[in-house]
């Protein structure tokens, strides 16, 4: 499949291939700036006038989300894949933000993968640019613990509510 960044140059021939697919919702990671930079400002509303479920949780290009946005958006996924629906994440070249995303979605959900695993698996789908940073790959390497740090803080807000 083409990069996000080549086909919405041509926005129709992006949407119609992701209708073609059955995706039926999508994880946008790209920022509202770069939407515009890219000449796409309405690619959110065009999703959503193909009936795709928009999700926007944009992370600046070369950084990683917060270990919150991920935890969101994996339950996203976890919800989409119980419901049997399809479900896009993108960034816009497929190979910073997306892979940091795919790689932490390994590790959640395949607890024998390690992080270097999910970051070969990426490699060998996307090229040898996928994980583009230094801090990518670190939150990736991180992922888990920052996962546990999570759950933890998530159980102290609950318990003293």
């Amino acid at each position: 499949m083409m990069s996000p960044a080549r086909l919405l140059s041509k926005l129709s021939k992006w949407t119609d291939k992701l209708t073609d697919l059955g995706i039926l919702e999508v994880v946008v990671l790209v920022t509202k700036g770069e939407l515009r930079k890219y000449r796409v400002p309405h690619l959110m509303h065009e999703y959503e006038m193909r009936g795709i479920a928009v999700h926007h949780h944009p992370v600046p290009d070369g950084l990683t989300p917060s270990i919150e946005n991920v935890m969101a958006i994996i339950d996203l996924v976890r919800l989409a894949l119980e419901k049997k629906r399809k479900i896009l994440i993108h960034c816009m070249g497929g190979l910073g933000r997306a892979c940091v995303m795919a790689s932490c979605l390994l590790q959640y959900f395949d607890n024998s993968l390690t992080p270097d695993q999910t970051i070969f698996i990426l490699r060998e789908l996307r090229g040898a640019c996928a994980v583009q940073t230094v801090k990518q790959y670190n939150f990736i390497q991180e992922f888990r613990s920052f996962c546990e740090a999570w759950m933890d803080e998530d159980i102290e807000r609950s318990v003293s509510r």
